[in-house]
């Protein structure tokens, strides 16, 4: 298919004007004829999908969980097809507004309360689509659009090119050797290990991350190469808002300390609860706050916390994500694996390149 202005992709929906390309291929501004609105019509790039063929997987799947919600926090999918010439395409609803990284670039830092709000709306998206088992493993500033007023902006949650949807198998074409799901910085550890088997708590461990990089216009984890991103994710690393805001409720250290505690059992269970004990923490008075973790600064060149493993104080333990804490020397062999681990892990994927 030509794409020019005035063409029809379908009988009701006739091509505007061009939005921007894509990871995938183009978008694009219609005219919903039926609807009497504009859409976005997302058009797969034929010649990407010839090179790398998960794209047509990560296009497919996209549309095949967009039909199964109905969320306002999720965007609306209204119709898939092919082109003439066999192109996928989808049709969506056309969002004004700005990315989360677009506005923490603008504006930087969010208030506590800026950031409730938002989390709220994050979780309810959250919460329907893990209702029907809905995996989305790739939530990232990127990915979730603001639309209107900066004040009280609807918050939509786009891309589900790399969700798992219930009783899915582990797609090799997504998942295979060498091949990291979703995006380093956002990941939990139980997802940098295996993406094939993770659950809704890879997505709680996101939302955690957004909230950091809302609350501090930065992210808690990491680092100047993949190597050290992952290792500070997998032992848990980073600085307690505390630290960089000391203005801050004393009860947000705890939040972040639930939120990325490397046991799953000791997270946050919902999106629900996250968003709601974020409105307690933000109230909490003094004394009530976890305690926090070890500051990311006092990581050494080496990669290894001084002193103390995350959310432990000197000479204590990691929480590991399938137990309680250990001895100080199960600590240290553990430190040593999760290295090991990571640097074994970044070889994979540079061999694969």
């Amino acid at each position: 298919m030509h794409y020019v202005a005035g063409a029809m992709v379908t009988p009701q929906v006739r091509l505007n004007r061009p939005l921007g390309e894509g990871g995938m291929g183009s978008l694009w501004v219609a005219d919903h004829l039926d609807k009497q609105i504009e859409v976005a019509v997302k058009f797969v790039s034929m010649e990407l999908a010839a090179s790398d063929p998960s794209i047509l997987e990560r296009f497919d799947r996209e549309a095949s969980v967009l039909v199964q919600l109905d969320s306002p926090q999720v965007v609306e999918l209204f119709e898939r097809g092919e082109t003439d010439d066999g192109t996928p395409f989808i049709v969506m609803e056309l969002l004004l507004g700005e990315t989360l990284v677009d506005r923490l670039e603008r504006t930087g830092e969010m208030s506590p309360a800026e950031v409730g709000a938002i989390l709220d709306q994050l979780a309810a998206g959250l919460e329907h689509f893990h209702s029907k088992q809905i995996i989305h493993r790739d939530l990232k500033a990127e990915n979730i659009f603001l639309v209107g007023p900066t004040e009280q902006p609807l918050v939509k949650i786009l891309d589900f090119g790399l969700a798992r949807p219930p009783g899915a198998p582990g797609d090799k074409k997504l998942t295979g050797l060498g091949t990291l799901v979703g995006t380093a910085e956002f990941m939990s550890p139980e997802q940098i290990v295996s993406a094939m088997d993770v659950d809704h708590s890879a997505d709680l461990w996101a939302l955690g991350v957004l909230a950091y990089m809302m609350l501090l216009a930065a992210r808690p984890f990491d680092g100047e190469t993949l190597a050290k991103v992952l290792m500070a994710v997998r032992i848990g690393q980073y600085d307690p808002p505390s630290s960089l805001r000391s203005e801050l409720p004393p009860g947000v250290d705890g939040w972040f300390a639930q939120a990325f505690d490397l046991n799953t059992k000791r997270r946050f269970q919902s999106a629900r609860e996250a968003s709601s004990t974020w409105q307690s923490a933000i109230i909490a008075p003094a004394g009530v706050a976890q305690p926090a973790p070890a500051p990311a600064s006092e990581l050494p060149a080496g990669g290894l916390p001084a002193g103390g493993m995350a959310g432990v104080p000197a000479g204590g333990c990691a929480q590991d994500p399938v137990g309680a804490a250990a001895p100080n020397l199960a600590a240290i062999v553990g430190a040593a694996v999760a290295v090991l681990f990571v640097v074994a892990l970044v070889v994979v994927l540079v061999a694969a390149c």
